[in-house]
């Protein structure tokens, strides 16, 4: 059953039950008010006298009821007075002390019943008189029809407030429900592969709330399927160029046209050794996204870790006329329980690129600083520096700022998202600032929380 029509049926059931109960109540309380007023006339024209009599009967007889029923029914004047009414006359231990007859009438009667006191104010008796007047009649006939008129009206009332009650339900249900059917005809859509989706709800409530976090994780699963996508065609070139290659030389050595030489294996051999870094770096990588990663931390003197690895590009940096500066931190005997080889990666990563697009006469800076939190090592060079709509996927697999660079020039593309991997896998951080035509500066802070002496 859909939420509209269960919204309906409930709105329905409350409409019925509160009609039922204002129905039961108006009618109760108006016939309890006809019932009050009849007894209440009935009370001051004749109980009254009634009791003023027996009062009197009772005291001049000696406070006593002796002969009062022989009186009642031989007198004519009291005989004519019960003609349409009965009395019951009860002692203080409700025996009954004497009952007249029930008249010949019909109709209904009014009962009322009044203590009976003595001179000096104790009661002596309860006197219940039951009225079968015509002025009861009368007053029994305007009830009825009174009665009747509002059971008319408050049924009329009533069937007209539940009909617009569910009518106004049945809109307020369309239109409470109309979120969820676009979030359903979205969902399908979704499931039809159809990512390009969007719920678009200006309201600030709960649905509201709702379709942003639904175009939010729209949003990832979109970005997640772009990159599988691009994932998937990426490994496949880069896997699809050095498999041509091995395939020809052994389709060459197989026709004989080369011989199977030392010089003719030697490229299939880099070509494998290429294939083999990248599954392995795709196995690191992996491993380092689902937080699998296996660190063997051990203090280390960060500072000569940083150093090591600068002094093994110099050599580089010499041939490509390379400016290659190391600015050390003042305190250069911090230790921290960190990954000597994972965190050497990083470093060599990011001078590889440093150096790789850096052109002659350049400058590539290597800087540390320490704070009470965290060691910062920045790697800035003065290359062509990263256009701002490439930053936020500089750490992407495969990915590649400049569309020129060939798996020659540039790698694999993997090196940047292993260095982040590797660096998050220490509860560190790697951030990226350039300015084209200035540089680039790539930041790695990791935190003293791993100092052998905190840890």
């Amino acid at each position: 059953m859909k939420l509209r029509d269960k919204f309906l049926i409930a709105l329905a059931s409350l409409v019925l039950l509160m009609a039922a109960v204002f129905f039961a109540l108006s009618e109760g309380y108006t016939a309890h008010l006809f019932k009050s007023y009849a007894t209440t006339a009935a009370k001051q024209e004749s109980v009254n006298q009634w009791v003023q009599f027996l009062r009197y009967y009772y005291y001049s007889n000696g406070n006593s009821w002796n002969n009062l029923g022989f009186l009642l029914k031989n007198s004519r004047t009291l005989h004519e007075a019960l003609r349409n009414e009965s009395l019951t006359l009860t002692d203080t231990q409700n025996h009954v002390i004497v009952q007249t007859s029930v008249p010949n009438v019909r109709g209904k009667s009014v009962q009322v019943t009044e203590p009976i006191t003595s001179v000096s104010g104790k009661q002596v008796a309860t006197l219940t008189v039951r009225d079968w007047s015509k002025r009861n009649q009368n007053l029994f006939q305007i009830e009825q029809g009174l009665l009747h008129s509002m059971t008319t009206a408050t049924v009329l009332g009533l069937f007209a407030t539940a009909l617009v009650a569910v009518l106004l339900g049945a809109w307020l249900a369309s239109r409470i429900t109309r979120p969820l059917k676009d979030m359903t005809k979205a969902m399908h859509k979704i499931e039809e592969g159809d990512l390009e989706t969007r719920l678009s709800l200006d309201t600030k409530d709960e649905f509201g709330q709702v379709a942003s976090a639904f175009n939010q994780m729209i949003d990832r699963l979109y970005e997640t399927e772009q990159a599988r996508r691009h994932l998937v065609a990426d490994v496949a070139h880069e896997l699809r160029t050095p498999l041509t290659i091995m395939q020809g030389k052994l389709e060459l050595i197989q026709q004989g046209v080369e011989p199977a030489e030392p010089s003719t294996l030697l490229p299939i051999q880099d070509e494998v050794f290429r294939l083999t870094s990248l599954v392995q770096d795709l196995h690191r990588l992996s491993l380092a996204e689902v937080g699998q990663l296996p660190l063997h931390k051990v203090p280390t003197n960060i500072a000569q870790l940083v150093e090591r690895v600068v002094e093994n590009f110099q050599v580089e940096a010499d041939d490509h006329d390379i400016q290659l500066r190391y600015e050390s931190m003042d305190d250069t005997n911090i230790d921290l329980r960190i990954d000597p080889n994972r965190i050497t990666q990083v470093f060599v990563n990011l001078l590889g690129n440093a150096m790789r697009y850096t052109p002659g006469e350049g400058t590539v800076t290597v800087s540390m600083n320490a704070t009470a939190e965290s060691i910062a090592v920045a790697v800035a060079d003065t290359g062509n520096g990263i256009d701002e709509e490439h930053l936020s996927h500089i750490f992407d697999r495969f990915y590649r700022a400049q569309a020129d660079r060939s798996r020659e020039t540039g790698g694999t593309g993997l090196g940047l998202a292993i260095a982040k991997e590797f660096v998050e896998a220490h509860n560190g951080t790697i951030e990226v600032e350039s300015k084209v035509g200035k540089g680039t500066t790539f930041t790695v802070s990791l935190p003293r929380e791993n100092s052998p002496a905190t840890s």
